[in-house]
């Protein structure tokens, strides 16, 4: 995987975590701890729809 960009649930600030800041849980989960904050926070990853291959830029 890549960089995960994220909103803080605790912070509601931006989250920039690159591989070695998280860790994949399972086929579906991503944990990480916020840069800002500290929370360890967890994600499911979208792998359906429009948004399965992440943020689209530029349009």
């Amino acid at each position: 995987m890549a960089t995960q960009v994220r909103t803080c649930p605790k912070c509601k600030q931006l989250m920039w975590l690159k591989e070695d800041q998280y860790e994949q849980l399972d086929s579906e989960t991503i944990r990480g701890k916020c840069p800002r904050c500290g929370s360890t926070v967890r994600f499911k990853l979208v792998s359906q729809g429009e948004n399965a291959a992440g943020p689209k830029m530029g349009h």
